[in-house]
């Protein structure tokens, strides 16, 4: 609602923006009925809406000729300064819708080091192309943050989800692979069954005892816990070691994706191995309405899983 004073008055009436289009409406037409006629109303209701207007402003807008209506003086300075106001309003709308299309401001991000390095990272120049008012924070962590501690608005996380105060939005599926360099094979041996793993020098992870359950059944196990020769904090480390001949590690598959192609990297023990589909997920504090920011990188996202989540043969949901 919108506020003009005209002349001297005790209190300030009260304008609506439907009071200045009736008034454009009378100008641009010169009558009654046809300014009925633009505003789809019927003459009685336009008659009346003007005689509430020049009643509450205490002020005569528009004279009656022989021909036509015409603006008195305190009419016409209404008009332009409705004019103005309309638009103001229109300006603010325009500004508003493109705010919502195209969103602006700092979106921080955090997700695993693997995750980050593999796909994240590779579709950064994809979605500053899309979205070129969104500058990223960018950060990589294998631990499940806080997002408030950590100042991070979304964080992309795999596995099962536990914190029921986060929306989450599945993007895809992946699993676990044991992998090797065929230069560590050929210098000590390809397993061929689970057992053989004793032989090797296995990589694995510091304080994550989970991520050193590798996914092999043997016997009447569904899983290898592992004692690993060398340990790590992160999984991109584990990738870097194995690509670099230092022993056989379980990694992500989009993590390896291109270089099992390379031939950089060989999966081991295929047929052991019960790795369950492992859901990806974008989780955020709930907001409603969505953060228009978080909204474009979640159908940025979702656009592009196919890119990798299709490696495990599964796309979002």
């Amino acid at each position: 609602m919108t506020f003009v004073q005209v002349g001297k008055m005790k209190t300030t009436p009260q304008i609506e923006t439907r009071d200045m289009v009736l008034l454009q409406a009378l100008a641009a037409q010169g009558s009654l009925s046809s300014a009925a006629d633009v505003l789809e109303q019927p003459v009685s209701s336009v008659s009346r809406a003007l005689k509430a207007l020049e009643r509450r402003l205490q002020v005569a807008l528009l004279v009656r000729t022989t021909r036509r209506m015409e603006l008195t003086q305190a009419g016409r300075m209404l008009l332009e300064r409705s004019r103005q106001v309309l638009q103001s309003l229109a300006d603010i709308e325009a500004d508003l819708a493109r705010v919502a299309g195209s969103p602006s401001g700092l979106l921080r991000v955090n997700t695993s080091a693997s995750f980050m390095s593999h796909v994240l990272l590779p579709l950064i120049p994809h979605f500053a192309q899309a979205y070129p008012g969104i500058d990223l924070e960018l950060r990589s962590s294998d631990q499940i943050v806080d997002l408030i501690q950590e100042h991070a608005d979304v964080a992309i996380r795999i596995g099962a989800l536990a914190d029921s105060s986060l929306r989450a939005v599945l993007l895809g599926n992946c699993r676990r692979l044991v992998l090797a360099s065929p230069a560590y094979l050929e210098r000590y041996g390809t397993p061929h069954t689970v057992e053989d793993l004793a032989t090797h020098r296995l990589l694995g992870y510091i304080g994550a005892d989970a991520l050193n359950r590798w996914p092999l059944g043997h016997g009447h196990q569904q899983e290898l816990i592992i004692r690993p020769a060398l340990c790590v904090s992160d999984g991109e480390l584990l990738h870097q070691l194995a690509l670099a001949h230092q022993g056989i590690a379980c990694l992500l598959d989009f993590s390896a994706a291109t270089d099992r192609r390379q031939g950089n990297l060989v999966e081991l023990l295929p047929q052991f191995n019960l790795s369950p589909p492992s859901p990806v997920h974008i989780v955020y504090y709930r907001r409603a309405p969505t953060d228009a920011r978080i909204q474009a990188f979640i159908n940025f996202m979702r656009e592009h899983a196919e890119s990798w989540a299709a490696i495990s043969g599964d796309g979002p949901a």
